[in-house]
This record gives structure tokens, C-alpha cells and sequence, in this order.
């Protein structure tokens, strides 16, 4: 069966050479192989203080391109953004988006191309499932594992934890250099993975505090911080993907659209 969308083109075979243990970190980077990738349906919760209470966005779906160990590619729809959704793929610092109520491109262009500091990334919230160093610490802090649900057709155990933000920074440095302050640092980020019999997680969840609505304090409702919970499914690990761009003929450069 062969799927084809306007920048990618996915062929429903797995991987060769699928991994066969246990363990999520070798199990994912396994998969990190060119021309290989996952699809992926994300949900994202958000607390803006105590008068709106949790609020549950729009899903983003889409798949996931890997090559050379690494996220090389994302086509995803934003179904929050637009009217009608969003769609973005995004390559390496180029990015190319497609909304389809937009009323001001030219007649015979559907999609903008932008450069953007592309997130290619598998993670849930600032657990990056895709670097070994990552996924190593935060499975160190699983406190509980038990078999759990199926999903994409596989029985899972679930892992359950808690990690600190300064646990965290020490795998992932480049955080420091963000919002993320010493003050924040046992700040906890509470996590669930689901993972099948070949290690590859299916489910992953997170809750945390945002450090960056210290910025805002007071703003809404007197609350000193905002809230997420995040919520991402994978399915079809090692699926054929190849994500391309947008036929050039439909493309125009954001810089010449008439605002």
C-alpha cells in the first residue's frame, strides 16, 4: 500500500534489521536510519491559571523522516493553528508551510517558505526520545513499571517517573542557555512511556511547570507559573519515508506576500 501526500511519499514497510530488545534507547536509535521514520499524533494540555483551568489543544499529526543517527525531517498538521489546520514540512532550516484558508497568496501558490529554526526532535515536552544520553536519564529515574495497554497493535509495560530539571540539563546542556534559571532546577517533570516487547516506545507523556511563565507572573489569575501535559503517540516505527518539498511551482518566499 502506498500513501502519497504533497511533500512525502510513505510506504507502510518495516524497518530491516528492527530492533528486537528491550531497551528504548538502543531500540529508537536503531531506527535513526535514512529513509526510515514514524508517525506520530501529538496532544498538548495547558494551564493558564486557575480560572481556565486545564484546556486540551487541537491535535498535531504527521510523521517523522530520520537519517544519519538523527530527526532530519517532520510533515505535520497543526490542526490549532488556522481555521482549518496547518500543515508544515519542515527540512533541515527550511520550512515550507501550507494553510489552506490563507487569502492572500498569489493565484497558483498554496505554500510559504520560510526559514525557521526547525524543531526536528522526538520528545515529549523536554524529554528528548531521540538522544541515547537523554532517554538514559530520565529511564534512571523510573520509580514504577508494570505492564500497561496495547498500542499500534503492541502489548506495552508501562515506565513511570519523575526527573528534575537539573537532572535534566546536566544530558541536555543546551537548555541552560534558555529559559530554564538555577532557581528552576528541582523543578520536577513527571513522565510516562509505554514501550512494546521491541523496546519502541508507543506512548509518551509528560507534565511539568513552564519556567517560562515566570516572565508572565501575576498575568493571569495571579498564577507564578503555567502548566503543560503533552501526549504523544508512535506508530509504524521504521516506516519508508522520504519527506520531499512542496512542487516549487506552488511555492512563494514569506518575504513577497502581500500582508
Amino acid at each position: 500500500m502506498v500513501l502519497t501526500f504533497a511533500g512525502s511519499t510513505l510506504y507502510a514497510v518495516p524497518a530491516s534489521g528492527a530492533a528486537t530488545a528491550g531497551d528504548p534507547v538502543a531500540a529508537i536509535q536503531r531506527q535513526l536510519v535514512d529513509g526510515r521514520g514514524v508517525r506520530i499524533t501529538q496532544y498538548r494540555t495547558f494551564n493558564s491559571g486557575p480560572a481556565s483551568g486545564w484546556e486540551r489543544f487541537k491535535p498535531v499529526k504527521g510523521v517523522v523522516g530520520f537519517g544519519d543517527g538523527k530527526v532530519v525531517a517532520t510533515d505535520l498538521w497543526d490542526y490549532q493553528v488556522g481555521e482549518a489546520g496547518v500543515r508544515d514540512i519542515c527540512i533541515g532550516d527550511r520550512a515550507w508551510e501550507y494553510d489552506p484558508k490563507h487569502k492572500s497568496l498569489p493565484s497558483g501558490k498554496k505554500w510559504v517558505t520560510f526559514k525557521w529554526p526547525c524543531q526536528l526532535r522526538l520528545e515529549t515536552g523536554y524529554l528528548r526520545l531521540d538522544r541515547p544520553a537523554v532517554l538514559a536519564a530520565v529511564l534512571a529515574t523510573t520509580t514504577t513499571t508494570k505492564a500497561s495497554g496495547t498500542y499500534d497493535g503492541s502489548p506495552t509495560t508501562l515506565h513511570e517517573g519523575s526527573i528534575t530539571f537539573r537532572q535534566l540539563w546536566n544530558v541536555r546542556p543546551d537548555l541552560r542557555g534558555g529559559s530554564l534559571k538555577d532557581e528552576h532546577g528541582e523543578w520536577r517533570i513527571d513522565w510516562r512511556l509505554w514501550t512494546g516487547k521491541d523496546g519502541l516506545v508507543r506512548r509518551a507523556w509528560s507534565r511539568w511547570r513552564e519556567p517560562a511563565g515566570d516572565e508572565w507572573k501575576g498575568v493571569t489569575d495571579g498564577q507564578e507559573w503555567f502548566g503543560y501535559i503533552e501526549d504523544v503517540r508512535y506508530s509504524d516505527w521504521g516506516m519508508k519515508l522520504t519527506v520531499e518539498p512542496p512542487p516549487a511551482a506552488q511555492v512563494i518566499a514569506n518575504d513577497k506576500v502581500r500582508r
